[in-house]
């Protein structure tokens, strides 16, 4: 079983990369196999939530905002299938706060007693644009939920990573106590199932700058990082840390969809070469 970290501890595992002039990486993490060998390489953490599970059934992550599933629910299955093989990696939950019958504490406290090491708001309801998202909000179930599940984890001194989409969310979850902030860019382009359109790295690193000044305006020792969009390999990562106040990168699909869709493909077109004579 996945070993739980203290929140200190967390962040230490954290600033000692960026103390060594290393890149934080956070690894999602859909299935047991793909957390196994992402601790093997060397991965800081491995979050577990309802859209790496659907991105590795071959489907569109986007599935997780649809109501299909409880994403919730999905993401307690997982984790009997991933934190038994994590080892020694602070795992951390993503847990879907908009959820109107979830008690927030009550959650925080389940995934706590099955070894994880800190909570993230996902999904968030700020892929659904602002018009729906300001809907949902008026409905008691938007952004401020996932606010407060932040905001409660934080003051019982659980790690918090906490999504924004711009710099406005990113100022709100820096003063409920987010230690880390993501820089939300959208569904990561490429591959069979990516975003099929995307801002460019230029465009996507002056949003993600924006985001790391509103939430270091709040507080100038909160950890930034990067996802989605236009970054989806090693050197768009690299480019949107060289290029930015950032100091990390979440892989999700660009960890294990894509490279696990590129290397199915060509193994099996190379079994296909072989000649029987």
């Amino acid at each position: 079983m996945a070993k739980r970290f203290t929140r200190n501890e967390v962040i230490d595992r954290l600033l000692e990369q960026v103390n060594n002039n290393r890149m934080i990486l956070v690894f999602g993490a859909g299935i047991g196999l793909t957390a196994k060998c992402a601790e093997l390489g060397g991965a800081d953490i491995i979050c577990v939530y309802s859209t790496a599970k659907y991105r590795m059934m071959g489907k569109p992550s986007l599935m997780a905002w649809l109501p299909y599933s409880n994403c919730n629910e999905l993401m307690l299955e997982m984790s009997k299938e991933i934190l038994p093989v994590v080892k020694n990696t602070p795992c951390v939950a993503g847990i879907g706060a908009h959820d109107p019958t979830l008690d927030l504490d009550k959650m925080i406290d389940l995934v706590l007693e099955l070894g994880y090491s800190g909570v993230t708001n996902e999904p968030f309801v700020g892929m659904y644009g602002s018009e729906f998202a300001a809907q949902l909000e008026k409905a008691g179930i938007g952004f401020s939920r996932e606010v407060e599940l932040i905001r409660r984890a934080s003051r019982i001194g659980i790690f918090t990573l906490a999504w924004a989409f711009n710099a406005e969310e990113a100022e709100v979850m820096a003063e409920a106590g987010a230690d880390v902030i993501g820089a939300m860019i959208g569904v990561t382009t490429g591959g069979l199932t990516g975003a099929g359109e995307t801002v460019s790295l230029e465009k996507a690193v002056e949003e993600i700058q924006a985001v790391c000044d509103a939430a270091k305006r709040v507080n100038p020792n909160v950890l930034v990082v990067t996802h989605g969009g236009p970054i989806k390999d090693v050197e768009s990562a690299e480019y949107s840390v060289r290029n930015t106040d950032a100091v990390g990168y979440v892989a999700g699909s660009s960890g294990e969809r894509i490279p696990t869709e590129k290397a199915v493909i060509e193994l099996t077109k190379k079994y296909k070469e072989v000649e029987l004579t």
